[in-house]
């Protein structure tokens, strides 16, 4: 079994890491197949499944709420709000999950065991990716252009791979511990859905709660892409929040998993 050194600072773990980034691909493909190898879709599932998703909200709520704009803006801007929450969701999940699905494997490994939740991301993101490819299909064939302030996506897009990373690897550690704590969050984080700006706008938020509201950094990202897709005013200052946030987390996050790696072979 592989021996860590007592003390390694971030960057050395960090570029440790980046040696192993094919390592972390072909972790990633395995992922794939196993998800998706005995469905007759197959990978087409990646983008069937949020559409759909964002379909049954966009009729349910629209009929609900008597929602009066347009029926495909009103998609637009669910499908906005859904696909980051979505990455995140599952991403978080499975970094919890990905130590329990082989657990004499990881007894065995001679790498920094980081890579088996980073490898579990990677395999969302290539889902993600692929939902915002339709997301801008979609602004485009409504007859919208694109907005000169697109060239913020990477930047929405790295916060929120860093607050999935970093508050799944915070909580990952506990819920080996304690099993109760993944079977409990599978149940609250669906309340999360409810707590974000995804099928409502975020000016129905009261005024006195934003200060703390937009600490959240799922709030800046839902909030910056919008802003993206319909043209409106980048919210700067909640950017910077959220993408604080999600730095301090994930710094965080590894920070904590490093401290217990070598311990996780006996969790597990």
């Amino acid at each position: 079994m592989i021996e860590y050194p007592s003390k390694v600072s971030l960057s050395r773990y960090i570029a440790d890491i980046f040696k192993y980034r094919q390592l972390l691909v072909l972790l990633s493909t395995k992922w794939v197949k196993l998800k998706y190898e005995h469905s007759y879709i197959g990978i087409g599932w990646i983008v069937i499944n949020p559409i759909i998703t964002t379909l049954v909200y966009t009729i349910f709520f629209g009929l609900a709420f008597d929602v009066d704009v347009n029926r495909l803006k009103y998609f637009i801007f669910i499908y906005s709000g859904m696909l980051p929450w979505l990455f995140f969701r599952d991403s978080f999940l499975d970094i919890l999950e990905v130590f329990t699905k082989e657990p004499n494997t990881i007894k065995r490994t001679n790498f920094p065991r980081i890579i088996y939740p980073l490898s579990s991301v990677l395999l969302k993101f290539v889902e993600f990716s692929f939902g915002l490819i339709v997301l801008v299909i979609t602004l485009l064939a409504s007859g919208r252009s694109i907005s000169p302030a697109m060239f913020l996506l990477p930047i929405l897009i790295l916060e929120v791979v860093m607050f999935s990373i970093g508050l799944g690897l915070l909580f990952l550690i506990p819920s080996l511990i304690y099993r109760d704590i993944k079977h409990m969050l599978r149940f609250l984080l669906p309340l999360g859905l409810y707590s974000l700006p995804i099928i409502y706008n975020i000016r129905y938020v009261p005024a006195n709660w934003l200060r703390y509201y937009t600490l959240n950094p799922m709030v800046s990202v839902i909030q910056s892409l919008r802003a993206i897709l319909f043209h409106e005013t980048v919210p700067w200052v909640m950017l910077y929040k959220g993408m604080s946030v999600s730095l301090i987390l994930f710094i965080a996050g590894i920070l904590v998993f490093k401290k217990y790696e070598k311990k996780i072979a006996d969790l597990v």
